[in-house]
């Protein structure tokens, strides 16, 4: 009898393709991205804008504060997302090489 290649590919058993698995890594690191970026522009909202909330700042000193909290807290937000798929990125790089 000839065993053939797909006789021994199906011996084996299904094999997982390594492209379900690189989708599902692609997947996680979007959403850790995602998500400690969500915690870090929270902290840095909280520490920008903490003294309009302490110390009852008034008017235009508020909205300055407010103002400048959302800015960093989202530069903060795209800092960690970029950083983090970059990393992914460079970690898929090496992989294949």
């Amino acid at each position: 009898m000839r065993c053939t290649q797909e006789d021994e590919s199906e011996a084996d058993g299904p094999s997982p393709s390594p492209q379900p698995l690189s989708r599902d890594t692609i997947t996680v690191e979007i959403v850790y991205s995602a998500a400690t970026g969500a915690v870090v522009a929270a902290l840095l909202f909280f520490l920008v804008a903490s003294p309009s909330f302490f110390w009852r700042l008034s008017g235009r000193w508020h909205d300055v504060t407010m103002g400048a909290a959302a800015v960093v807290a989202t530069a903060g937000f795209l800092h960690r997302v970029v950083s983090v798929l970059t990393r992914l990125k460079n970690t898929t790089r090496a992989s294949r090489n």
